[in-house]
């Protein structure tokens, strides 16, 4: 079985020196939990530093590198995206509105999700309230139902039923558990009502620790065959490893 976490970030914006150390945590973190892969993108920041994530992550094969931009910064995002896929090996693109100001249903967005499309990659939105409303997702997500996109946080904890209902409306999103973990009944529900293929299981790491919301999620003794979808199967999927 593949061991997957969808979510975790790196200070590019920091030396060399100190990557390097807190890659090194995570996958120390990652052994703890039994995770043998993870995702791994720039903090987020103003000006996030893709080709210092490359750097970082370079030869070390339990990594899949994420991109992230500042789509403030229009074309020259655009093509950051499309060099940090193209040339830097990466697998997915990561959203961040609340930091950027960014509206979901605006022409930024729209323009981050066509390249999205045209690279075919997968796609990570943070949600939560103001323009990161999982309703606003769900609105994004119905223009480009050809890219899968894993909705972080899965609403937690106020907009935990607007998630659910974005993703029953929208076959193209995915529930990701980062911080719902550790609430039973936002993860039980999701599976109930969305289904176990499309929930996806990610840590925040090195905010919050894998080994601890990998044994929240298995504490609650959902089956080995919805445990085995969470914890890898449905990333590794939509990412093409499986």
């Amino acid at each position: 079985m593949i061991t997957m976490d969808f979510e975790t970030y790196l200070p590019t914006n920091s030396p060399p020196t100190e990557r390097a150390a807190v890659l090194a945590e995570i996958l120390r973190n990652e052994d703890a939990a039994g995770i043998e892969y993870a995702v791994v993108m720039p903090n987020p920041t103003p000006n996030p530093d893709n080709r210092a994530l490359a750097e970082s992550v370079k030869g070390e094969r339990r990594v899949v590198a994420c991109c992230q931009v500042n789509p403030n910064d229009g074309d020259a995002a655009l093509r950051d995206v499309e060099n940090s896929i193209t040339n830097l090996g990466m697998k997915m693109l990561k959203i961040m509105p609340a930091l950027y100001h960014l509206s979901l249903t605006g022409s930024l967005a729209f323009g981050l999700m066509s390249k999205a499309r045209d690279l075919g990659i997968v796609v990570n939105i943070h949600s939560g309230g103001g323009n990161s409303h999982p309703l606003q997702i769900g609105a994004l997500c119905r223009r480009f139902p050809e890219v899968p996109v894993i909705m972080d946080h899965m609403g937690y904890r106020e907009w935990g039923h607007d998630a659910i209902v974005a993703a029953q409306d929208n076959p193209n999103i995915y529930l990701g558990t980062t911080i719902a973990s550790f609430e039973p009944s936002f993860i039980e529900r999701a599976i109930k009502d969305v289904g176990p293929e499309r929930v996806i299981y990610g840590s925040n790491l090195p905010a919050l620790y894998s080994d601890l919301a990998v044994e929240a999620i298995r504490r609650q003794k959902l089956g080995r065959e919805a445990e085995d979808l969470l914890l890898g199967g449905n990333l590794a999927r939509i990412l093409g490893m499986a």
